[in-house]
């Protein structure tokens, strides 16, 4: 399964990269110049309510941490692995887009490599990442979100809503990231 999550993640970037003018960073910015935030930065926009699954996972540091803690707060809740290439690379930019403003948005980093905390640990310290880590070893809260590749990032609303999914590698570090994550949480 992880060789098949992996050929898909590698396919989709090969598939944005095709479409990205040269010299482009950004392949969604290739589409159109006058598409939102969300569109540019590759948000897809949830079209029916749908409650985001609760869950109550471990942290690295064994304390549990349950969404239900968040209410009130936007959320962005990331998928990843760290026998992902395109998911290891997003690290530090996740930490450095994070800077300055988490008291805006709770970044939680859920880690889906089954029984491997050791191998989280490691990668988590050699990146610097100091965002919440989750340990989801049996994968279960992903499959209730429906986690089919990854990364992927659920952006999920004060009122516990997702109200929107981010599929695939990102440049976090782009003006157009936190213009997304406002537009698509409605954050001022």
């Amino acid at each position: 399964m992880r060789r098949a999550i992996l050929l898909v993640v590698i396919i989709h970037s090969l598939v944005l990269t095709d479409i990205a003018m040269p010299g482009s960073n950004d392949p969604a910015s290739a589409l159109s110049p006058s598409l939102s935030a969300c569109e540019a930065f590759g948000v897809v926009k949830s079209l029916v309510e749908r409650k985001a699954p609760p869950f109550e996972l471990k942290t690295l540091d064994g304390n549990s941490i349950t969404l239900h803690e968040f209410k009130g707060k936007p959320v962005l809740l990331k998928f990843w692995a760290t026998w992902c290439p395109s998911c290891r690379e997003e690290l530090p930019m996740m930490e450095k887009f994070s800077e300055g403003r988490r008291n805006q948005l709770v970044i939680l980093m859920a880690a889906i490599d089954g029984e491997k905390e050791r191998k989280v640990r490691r990668v988590v310290q050699e990146n610097k990442v100091t965002l919440p880590v989750l340990l989801d070893p049996k994968a279960r809260t992903a499959r209730a979100y429906g986690v089919s590749m990854i990364p992927i990032s659920f952006l999920i609303d004060g009122e516990g809503l997702i109200v929107g999914t981010i599929v695939g590698e990102r440049d976090w570090l782009s003006h157009k990231a936190w213009s997304a994550i406002k537009e698509v949480l409605n954050l001022h």
